[in-house]
């Protein structure tokens, strides 16, 4: 709840600051700016104080229910009362720049934005406030790897391998997304020849399409070589994990919002590769780390990595033994 209160702190800072200030204020507000200069945009106060109260007010009371249901999960409450925040934060810096400025210069036409400017599209970071206060997920529940109990029968001269390919929607339609915003925004730049950063705009986009498409579809498997993710575009290796790196291997649902997301994620100890929320791999290995995946089919592939990894350290089978799909 202190993080729900924290989120409506802008409005009443929003409040506070009418209360103080509406004896000064001229009818008319600065509201728009072109650029650092004098305004091209006004607003009556009136109409610009609701803009702020709805602005910070929305958000606030978003924050305070979402903080008052004690079954939401920690992870999902931290991101709305950080998205709430950021709403909050960028709706109070809009009414107290332009009622501070317009109050400063005396009259709404002299309302110079200056550096303010920068305060004003930095206001989105106050999200970060009650994001940090809020409860954290506990990592020993939601990051902590039992044994899977289940196992892969393997006579004396038999190995497995086990194959899947998992795809993601709407990482298929992102690169078409992407092009799409790529061909809006640069093309006509480019073709009209107005200079370099356009281009450098295009190539990020390129960029981040091409990085999109290699994880938009992937083949995991597990075999004598550990869990192996490749790339089915190119047959570019993402991710390995050797038999002998393995610790332990447990089946559970994964949540994107546990794992930051969809994609490949990377974090500090953990990392995952998110298709979806639902049934997944988790595998903790000898060096501490944690990496997880969504296949449909996660017991069998846990089963074989168990049964595999045991053969491993006996100094049991190797690549040349009898193989056994599982």
């Amino acid at each position: 709840m202190v993080a729900a209160m924290a989120g409506a702190l802008p409005l009443a800072v929003v409040a506070v600051s009418w209360i103080l200030w509406q004896e000064k204020l001229p009818t008319e507000l600065a509201s728009h700016w072109s650029g650092t200069g004098e305004p091209d945009g006004f607003m009556s106060t009136g109409a610009a104080l609701a803009v702020g109260l709805v602005l910070t007010g929305i958000p606030a009371v978003v924050g305070l229910i979402t903080a008052s249901m004690p079954t939401l999960r920690p992870a999902l409450l931290r991101g709305i009362l950080g998205f709430a925040g950021m709403a909050s934060g960028m709706g109070a810096a809009t009414w107290l720049i332009s009622a501070g400025l317009t109050l400063q210069a005396g009259n709404a036409g002299e309302a110079v934005l200056g550096w303010w400017l920068a305060a004003l599209m930095a206001s989105f970071l106050y999200g970060a406030v009650p994001y940090i206060i809020a409860p954290k997920p506990d990592p020993m529940r939601v990051f902590r790897v039992k044994a899977y109990d289940g196992h892969v029968p393997l006579g004396a001269q038999e190995t497995g391998a086990w194959s899947h390919t998992i795809t993601s929607r709407l990482l298929m339609l992102m690169p078409l997304v992407l092009l799409a915003v790529a061909a809006v925004i640069y093309l006509p730049s480019i073709i009209a020849g107005d200079g370099v950063g356009s281009w450098l705009g295009f190539s990020a986009l390129l960029a981040s399409v091409i990085v999109v498409t290699l994880i938009a579809h992937l083949q995991v498997s597990v075999d004598w070589r550990g869990l192996r993710i490749v790339s089915t575009v190119g047959h570019i290796p993402l991710k390995r994990i050797p038999l002998e790196d393995i610790a332990d291997v447990d089946v559970r649902e994964l949540r994107p919002s546990e794992w930051g997301g969809w994609g490949y994620r990377v974090m500090p100890g953990r990392s995952a590769v998110i298709m979806r929320a639902g049934p997944g791999l988790v595998i903790s290995t000898v060096q501490g780390k944690v990496f997880a995946v969504t296949v449909p089919d996660p017991e069998a592939a846990a089963g074989l990595l168990i049964a595999l990894r045991d053969r491993k350290h006996d100094g049991g089978s190797h690549p040349g033994a009898t193989e056994q799909i599982a």
